[in-house]
């Protein structure tokens, strides 16, 4: 796993707009991320990456505290 590998994971999982297929975007960065950590543990010269990896688990949690907050709704028109 590359850093574009996980990441392009991880901006389908912030830009999915399809609740229902949100939850498996947010799994599918997560496994991909934490293979790239493993592949980094090797690797003292890739602070910045760590940070960036960070940062993106830490919004990954969001969007998953939003999603449990908010079911999926369904649309309603009114007559």
């Amino acid at each position: 796993m590359n850093q574009a590998e996980w990441y392009t994971l991880y901006t389908a999982a912030i830009f999915e707009r399809d609740p229902s297929r949100l939850r498996t975007r947010i799994s599918e960065a997560e496994t991909a991320i934490f293979s790239r950590i493993q592949d980094l543990a090797q690797d003292s010269d890739s602070n910045r990456e760590r940070e960036t990896i960070a940062n993106a688990l830490s919004s990954l949690r969001a969007l998953q505290r939003n999603l449990l907050r908010c079911p999926p709704r369904e649309d309603r028109h009114i007559a």
